[in-house]
């Protein structure tokens, strides 16, 4: 739990509740699956608002920053398990190429908003929330747990309103639980983490 203090400070709280067993989830394990599929939603809906050229520069600009904040560390430095890490990836792959790129979050949604050029237009959609598949949960510290979600991508790029790209991607994001105990109680965040890209077709 030490190395993600610095987490807590940064971070939405999404949900709390009292509990006698200090860092124990017992008998709320769906409540918290089912917000860890809400804020990779949450997450997909940035990043189809992020990519969609219709929006203005300003306002998908904007969505980055707020899709950066559902990161741990806004998608900055963090340690894990002791290792310091340069920021959360998203393991990017097409049908083009047969080696996966993993750009970092924040150049990845960079990319979206500013370097999408051989497209007129960008149309990104994921899978239903309902339909996000959530593993269960896995305990790592005291007040740490982590889940996995995985969900369908999308892609299409248009050139001129005609479709000249697209594929499917499954993909599998690292959810981090992490339990601090309150005036309120037992408070529970959910922070998103890497992204793997499962199958492209």
């Amino acid at each position: 739990m030490k190395a993600y203090k610095k987490v807590l400070a940064a971070s939405l709280i999404l949900f709390s509740f009292t509990t006698n067993a200090f860092g124990q989830v017992e008998g709320h394990e769906d409540q918290i699956r089912r917000k860890a599929a809400e804020k990779v939603g949450q997450m997909n809906a940035y990043i189809s608002f992020m990519a969609s050229k219709k929006k203005e520069l300003d306002d998908r600009a904007y969505y980055r920053t707020k899709a950066l904040n559902l990161f741990i560390e806004k998608g900055n430095e963090y340690v894990e398990n002791g290792v310091n890490k340069e920021g959360v990836m998203m393991e990017v792959t097409s049908k083009r190429r047969t080696t996966p790129s993993h750009p970092l979050m924040r150049d990845y949604f960079t990319n979206l908003v500013y370097r999408m050029k051989a497209y007129t237009d960008v149309k990104i959609t994921a899978t239903e929330i309902a339909d996000i598949k959530v593993s269960n949960l896995r305990q790592i510290d005291a007040d740490l747990w982590e889940c996995t979600c995985e969900y369908d991508q999308a892609f299409v790029g248009l050139r001129d309103g005609r479709p000249i790209y697209k594929d499917i991607t499954t993909k599998r994001i690292k959810c981090y639980v992490i339990g601090e105990d309150t005036e309120d109680g037992y408070e529970f965040i959910i922070l998103l983490g890497d992204t793997y890209a499962i199958d492209t077709k």
